[in-house]
């Protein structure tokens, strides 16, 4: 598939449609790992919008208070707890991408808890204050197949060169990188599926400018 190029963004929409509530927009906002979603739902946030990340939503349900703690340690075992007793996510995410098994079976303990929380704090969102556009960014939005919470739902994308690039920086190797690839469903896929696509391959400049399109 042909991926696409900055000038096409807005080209790349389904037929307008009214927002599921009145008010303003609700996004579901993915894309592949290292393509930017925290560049992009960062600057969202600057502008006013309202952001949920589920990533720290997945860093609170771990929390050793949580119910989400509980089911991992018990599912993953003790070998996955630092020295104070929280979750080593690092020593975690070394398990689960490397087994699929391993990462299936943590996909059924937290995604349920994520989405109940992100979806509560949309609704909760929505009803305090349904004149300001929110953004949720799940990486795993078609995975989970909760694109339909959604008004719209955008994919952020760049190119595999980039992306590598990114990722070596954070000080991945490339063993790493591919196993994180891997974990979600290819980049074509997510963007076919997308009602917007924004192209991250080049300046933060030309991302925001992508940003400042979408319609609230």
């Amino acid at each position: 598939m042909a991926l696409p190029c900055v000038h096409n963004f807005l080209s790349m929409t389904t037929p307008s449609t009214p927002p599921l509530v009145q008010g303003a927009r609700a996004y579901g906002l993915t894309g592949g790992v290292g393509c930017g979603k925290s560049t992009a739902s960062r600057w969202l946030a600057q502008q006013g919008w309202r952001v949920i990340d589920t990533d720290q939503i997945a860093r609170e349900v771990l929390q050793p208070d949580q119910e989400g703690y509980k089911k991992v340690v018990d599912a993953f075992g003790p070998s996955i707890l630092n020295k104070d007793q929280s979750i080593d996510r690092s020593r975690l995410g070394g398990i689960v991408f490397s087994d699929e098994g391993s990462r299936n079976r943590l996909n059924s303990i937290l995604h349920p808890l994520i989405r109940a929380q992100w979806h509560s704090r949309l609704q909760q969102h929505r009803h305090d204050s349904p004149g300001r556009p929110a953004v949720v960014d799940i990486p795993l939005l078609f995975e989970t197949g909760v694109q339909a919470a959604f008004d719209r739902t955008v994919c952020i994308g760049c190119s595999a060169q980039t992306q590598h690039a990114r990722l070596l920086a954070r000080g991945w190797d490339s063993m790493e990188i591919e196993r994180r690839r891997r974990a979600q469903w290819p980049l074509e896929d997510k963007i076919k599926h997308s009602d917007l696509v924004i192209w991250n391959d080049g300046s933060e400049d030309l991302l925001q400018r992508q940003l400042a399109r979408l319609p609230a």
